[in-house]
């Protein structure tokens, strides 16, 4: 999604992590490591962790960013065309996990990127070219993604594993 202002990256963000929450609120904590919510039996947890993990990602790059370094993108050692064996590796990473862990990192990437989008300046987020490791894209482009279209698919992922079958 192309946002026009800061504030439209910020209440897209907030929106969709608020639904998300209160989404989750919602499914009982006996539900969370319940498997076949997503891709290799994925459950409840294992979806957080996968948000949270690429929340930290983002952060990670910006973080590298700012030292003047271009970040390994996606993830050391993986390109954008091996997305499924990311996932997978994030997957096995976080799997074995407590909920609250898991729960606490996704709240604390969140947290982190809030306050990160809140002390950017608009044309910092929104113009191309204030970031090497950006390219011809501006930091919001890598946001979005990160963040409320990541907050959407999950939401998607888990109304279709909560339809009656």
């Amino acid at each position: 999604m192309k946002y026009g202002s800061k504030q439209e990256l910020l209440t897209d963000i907030r929106e969709s992590h608020d639904l998300l929450c209160e989404m989750l609120q919602k499914i009982h904590k006996s539900r969370y490591r319940e498997s076949g919510v997503w891709g290799d039996d994925w459950t409840v947890s294992d979806l957080i962790a996968h948000l949270a993990e690429w929340q930290f990602m983002f952060l990670g790059w910006y973080e590298e960013g700012l030292k003047g370094e271009t970040p390994p993108m996606p993830a050391p050692g993986y390109k954008w065309n091996e997305m499924a064996r990311l996932n997978r590796a994030i997957w096995e990473k976080h799997r074995s996990r407590s909920v609250s862990a898991v729960r606490a990192d996704f709240d604390a990437g969140y947290q982190r990127i809030i306050e990160l989008v809140e002390e950017v300046s608009p044309d910092r987020l929104l113009s191309p070219g204030h970031f090497n490791w950006t390219g011809k894209h501006s930091l919001a482009t890598y946001l979005g993604p990160n963040t409320a279209s990541h907050y959407r698919f999950a939401m998607k992922v888990l109304k279709r594993w909560q339809k009656p079958r």
